[in-house]
């Protein structure tokens, strides 16, 4: 069964196997942040009568940081590409966030997803000596 599990993993995900060990043991931890992220963002509209963002915007979001944990643990990275791919999904979310009125990413979710992107380049055997996302970041 175990064995099963790690193949759909390889599978889905088109993970080579040098970083297939790596990217199940943060798994777990990955998808726990993505759903609090989910979560943190659903809970914030529920009740609303007219709300800047819709459940839709949410999984757009975490689509965006589900493509780009895909994409960390398809190959092996550098720093430029690594750096290269931040960017894109930065400017992706910004772009998302700006749609929904800034209302999209708050200051806990900010946290969640710099930590969620922290996560998967430790994943990928990356190091960065400080936020990159500043630099990019309107949200």
């Amino acid at each position: 069964m175990l064995l099963l599990y790690h193949l759909a993993i390889k599978l889905f995900f088109n993970i080579k196997s040098r970083n297939l060990a790596n990217f199940i043991h943060k798994e777990n931890k990955l998808k726990t942040l993505l759903k609090s992220i989910q979560y943190g963002m659903l809970d914030y509209i529920d009740g609303e009568e007219a709300p800047e963002y819709t459940s839709d915007d949410v999984a757009q979001c975490i689509t965006i940081l589900l493509e780009f944990m895909t994409f960390m643990a398809s190959e092996p990275q550098t720093i430029e590409t690594a750096t290269y791919e931040i960017k894109e999904l930065v400017f992706s979310l910004n772009d998302l966030n700006t749609k929904c009125a800034h209302s999209l990413i708050e200051t806990d979710q900010c946290e969640e997803i710099c930590k969620f992107i922290n996560k998967v380049i430790t994943a990928a055997r990356l190091k960065f000596d400080h936020d990159i996302t500043t630099q990019w970041r309107q949200w």
